[in-house]
């Protein structure tokens, strides 16, 4: 490490000479805030001012209070329901000319730009919205919480929570995750398979379930390879309140009708979004969650554990079936005794799925189709 700058009037020691990379090499992102970009509207961001960025090493801006809408998309004039959108300040590299905010699909560059001349300093995600007071609480269309009709009180939008800047994001890929608060952020949908081993947070996909040989271990697993780890209950009904209950003889507020006969597709629903914008916490399949207990039915089975009594199974139930990969044994006092939470309820449970659901009887290694999984991540602590 050596210095780069010193103090010296007389301009003899090259160090003292301040120019534009040496400011780009020390401004980098100089906000006023960690949450420099907001949801000001459903279809509006404000960029706040007093904010130094440089760009390629070559331009350094100092923002001014920005409103961003449909009108910086480098592509399209509309948003679309389902989509993560970056936000880019670009140069255009010409003396006297101000930066410009480009909205973009890219998560690269923006469309008619390049890599050195623009910089991604932000993103949201725009899907449904609930429609709350200052306080989270979910309120109809008139303001009342809980008043009548607050279940489909929902709009399409940049949902709020969702926004992210360089200073505050997930440690992990920001896409389609919300701040649950806390330094936690959780994904909006339950997760689908990534094709990479891991699972991505995305909307109108098939959540992953044990059709797909999904159980406890492997979400851990998959959930780890994204940068992931699974929330516990206390996390689940914080990110699941607001969201209606199920109904047995409709969809309309979650998938729950009991005439339903498989999964579908995340955020069919309209109304199954919570107070922070995450989405089928309720109904459509189970949520495996990082909560581990003892069942409180006492059972044996002649293949596994076959009598009341400390030891190892005879037949260790842990095995991955699906790669044949042996992962030792477990040592309980009874068959199946350890059991995972699993919360919101699935496609078919109707009233009893709800925002603060839970099912205590099912063991990790299950591989059951009805039980899926949602992400969550820690907070990047500074920029």
């Amino acid at each position: 490490m050596s210095r780069l700058l010193v103090d010296d009037v007389t301009k003899t020691d090259a160090r003292a000479l301040l120019n534009v990379n040496k400011m780009a090499m020390i401004s980098d992102i100089v906000a006023p805030t960690t949450q420099y970009l907001y949801a000001s509207g459903a279809n509006e961001l404000t960029l706040v001012d007093n904010c130094v960025i440089s760009v390629g090493g070559s331009g350094i801006f100092k923002t001014v209070n920005t409103l961003l809408n449909a009108a910086n998309l480098d592509i399209g004039s509309a948003f679309a329901v389902g989509n993560d959108y970056y936000v880019y300040i670009c140069d255009s590299r010409i003396d006297g000319q101000d930066e410009r905010y480009v909205i973009s699909l890219n998560s690269t560059y923006p469309s008619g730009w390049n890599a050195s001349n623009s910089r991604k300093i932000g993103g949201f995600h725009y899907g449904r919205c609930r429609k709350v007071d200052s306080n989270l609480q979910p309120v109809n269309s008139s303001g009342t919480i809980f008043g009548t009709g607050w279940e489909s009180a929902v709009s399409n939008g940049i949902v709020p929570r969702s926004v992210w800047t360089l200073g505050h994001r997930p440690k992990c890929s920001p896409e389609s995750m919300v701040y649950l608060g806390g330094g936690t952020w959780v994904d909006i949908y339950l997760n689908s398979d990534d094709g990479a081993y891991g699972l991505k947070s995305e909307f109108n996909c098939a959540p992953m379930t044990g059709t797909e040989g999904l159980n406890w271990y492997i979400a851990n697993e998959r959930l780890m390879k994204s940068g992931k780890y699974m929330p516990d209950y206390s996390e689940y009904v914080a990110y699941a309140f607001g969201s209606p209950q199920g109904l047995a003889d409709a969809n309309t507020n979650a998938w729950t009708a009991t005439t339903n006969t498989g999964r579908g597709v995340t955020g069919s629903v309209v109304n199954a979004v919570s107070a922070i914008g995450t989405v089928d916490a309720v109904g459509r399949v189970y949520e495996w969650l990082n909560d581990l207990i003892t069942r409180a039915q006492h059972a044996t089975d002649a293949t596994y554990h076959d009598k009341e009594a400390w030891g190892w199974d005879k037949k260790s139930p842990l095995r991955d079936a699906g790669t044949k990969y042996d992962v030792g044994n477990i040592y309980q006092y009874y068959h199946a005794s350890l059991a995972a939470l699993i919360a919101g309820g699935r496609w078919c449970n109707a009233a009893n799925a709800g925002a603060r659901c839970v099912n205590c009887n099912n063991y990790p290694w299950n591989v059951n189709t009805n039980i899926g999984v949602r992400g969550a991540c820690d907070l990047v602590r500074a920029l």
